[in-house]
């Protein structure tokens, strides 16, 4: 660990520490409240920025811009709903912690061995989130938030809810999602950046175990999903087009069920896949009175406004990421993000599932499936404050695997001279092909 804290990028760990900094530490100024990761994405973007555009070694790609013009969206939109300063506010620190948080990754984490660092201190953070998780789970008591309320006299609304006659655990984070959301992101990375099967089996014991405390179906979801496509992966692998026949086989099952059950597939993993099945079906309600709300107002969205539901549903959450970001800043924010994303996704699967490195294979595999699972559980789980900027804190590690930091020209000029064969030579030293580099040595004697 000590090895990794040293290779790892200062402002990484900086940020990765600051995730679990609870909401009690928040600064206000004003009526603006800045939690400990807005303040270290403050500090930080200022710097990513220059890095980004001043260091040889980065170019600008098209995800990039796409997430620019995502976080751009965003501000805009709320400005417009917000009559002025404090939609430009609201929408600001949406901006900040999403295409803030992914240029800072970006601008850091440049390359594969940067990228294998800092998830051994991902690893180290997630163990240190779940020591301080482990006793609410085993004694029913939220002892952070509890303490920190006393101390700083700013309250954050939590309650005690048990399942399977544990507590759910929030640890440091705004809420148990959250907490397990940010242990389970990573499982594929670190199974992958593990050349040994029994540290592959360490580390995802750990990061089940952390999960685990948390008591949330969505993070356990995210881990099983992680788990089977590693698994399927191994299954398929040495099979040409594995992806199509991945993509047939979902689609295979998905009309199957939908011809026996009396269900539609979504009801029943919204229902079956969960450890409180009522969840799962409020959040089915939810889609379906959200998604009016969505084509009513498809370009702007509603911004902070309230949402039309039926009288019985008094609460205004929104569980789900994809749908609250159309619904607060239109349809073409999430075009965007979903844009951005392919534009990545294909550069990570072009220049890293392709590269002659294992290791960097596996970590775009690795990516990958993290990247599945999230956005799936993310259509029943709103990211916001730490877990939304962990969410593209998560995104932005693909820069090492899509684009990752370019060598000098002289340098790459070397290797390649380097890398030339010698030209064919005469029995007697004579050349019979083309000129041979200067200083090489003829083989004969």
């Amino acid at each position: 660990m000590v090895r990794a804290l040293q290779k790892t990028p200062t402002p990484i760990i900086f940020l990765l520490v600051c995730f679990l900094c609870p909401t009690e530490f928040s600064i206000f100024i004003g009526e603006i409240r800045l939690p400990p990761h807005r303040i270290a994405l403050l500090l930080l973007i200022p710097f990513a920025v220059i890095r980004i555009l001043t260091r040889s070694d980065t170019r600008l790609r098209a995800f990039d811009g796409a997430f620019v013009l995502f976080g751009a969206w965003v501000v805009a939109t709320y400005t417009y709903h917000g009559f002025g300063m404090s939609g430009f506010i609201y929408g600001g620190s949406l901006a900040l912690e999403t295409t803030g948080s992914y240029l800072i990754v970006r601008a850091w984490v440049r390359d594969v061995d940067t990228l294998r660092n800092t998830l051994k201190v991902a690893l180290g953070v997630i163990i240190l989130a779940a020591l301080i998780a482990l006793p609410e789970t085993l004694f029913g008591h939220v002892y952070t938030h509890d303490l920190l309320a006393k101390l700083t006299g700013y309250y954050h609304p939590t309650s005690v809810h048990t399942r399977l006659g544990l507590t759910r655990a929030y640890g440091t984070f705004d809420h148990p999602i959250h907490y397990g959301t940010f242990c389970a992101a990573l499982l594929a990375m670190f199974w992958y950046a593990e050349r040994g099967t029994f540290g592959r089996v360490r580390r995802s014991a750990i990061v089940s175990g952390a999960t685990f405390l948390g008591l949330s179906s969505a993070p356990i979801l995210c881990l099983i999903i992680q788990a089977g496509l590693i698994t399927w992966e191994r299954l398929t692998r040495g099979l040409s087009a594995r992806v199509w026949l991945t993509i047939g086989a979902i689609l295979a099952a998905y009309i199957a069920v939908s011809l026996v059950a009396t269900r539609s597939p979504i009801t029943i993993l919204a229902t079956k896949l969960t450890l409180d099945s009522s969840t799962g079906f409020y959040r089915l309600i939810i889609w379906e009175h959200g998604l009016k709300t969505v084509f009513e107002h498809p370009m702007l969205g509603i911004g902070l406004a309230d949402w039309a539901r039926p009288a019985w549903m008094a609460s205004d959450t929104i569980d789900t990421f994809w749908l609250l970001t159309a619904m607060r800043s239109g349809l073409p924010s999430v075009a965007l993000l979903i844009i951005a994303l392919a534009f990545l996704v294909r550069a990570v699967n072009k220049r890293g599932v392709r590269n002659r490195s294992a290791l960097t294979r596996g970590l775009s595999r690795g990516w990958l499936f993290s990247l599945i699972a999230l956005c799936f559980i993310a259509t029943t789980v709103h990211f916001w404050n730490v877990s939304l900027t962990f969410f593209f804190f998560f995104i932005g590690l693909a820069g090492a695997l899509a684009d990752p930091k370019r060598q000098p020209k002289r340098r790459r000029r070397a290797q390649n001279r380097a890398m030339t064969p010698l030209p064919a030579q005469h029995a007697y030293g004579a050349d019979v092909g083309p000129v041979m580099a200067a200083g090489a040595r003829p083989d004969c004697v």
